[in-house]
């Protein structure tokens, strides 16, 4: 049940994040045009990409490591994804080192701020946790 959430977090983040670069894309380039087509293919392109990111931040979870070697793992994988994805929906052109930078540049800003938004919700819920605990210790007394 744990991966299938980490599945369903990766492929919103992933949706979200690839709508708002295409956006930016499309926006950046006034003549741009994305047929129906082109844009089915980068939405499917973007799902798979987060499904499998979500089963790779289970690594994270894993206690054999110190975290910051699988914080490294962890990003060194989504780099790789990316990468894989990025050639398959042509974000990047292999010849131009220019574009995949550009690339490189938005997953680094894309893992940012993803981690910015998980931390605040997760110190949200360990708030809400030691207010349960506090609540109970007081009835018990």
């Amino acid at each position: 049940m744990h991966a299938l959430r980490m599945m369903i977090i990766g492929l919103l983040i992933s949706l979200s994040s690839s709508y708002v670069l295409m956006s930016l894309s499309v926006f950046s380039k006034p003549n741009a045009v994305m047929s129906g087509a082109e844009l089915l293919e980068q939405i499917a392109i973007a799902a798979v990409m987060g499904i499998v990111i979500g089963l790779i931040s289970l690594i994270l979870e894993s206690e054999r490591l110190p975290f910051t070697v699988l914080l490294c793992i962890h990003f060194i994988a989504i780099i790789i994804c990316v990468l894989i994805a990025g050639y398959f929906g042509q974000w990047y052109d292999i010849s131009d080192i220019s574009t995949i930078v550009g690339v490189l540049f938005s997953v680094v800003i894309i893992y940012i701020i993803t981690w910015c938004i998980i931390r605040v919700l997760l110190k949200r819920d360990i708030q809400e946790i030691n207010k349960s605990i506090q609540k109970r210790r007081g009835t018990l007394r």
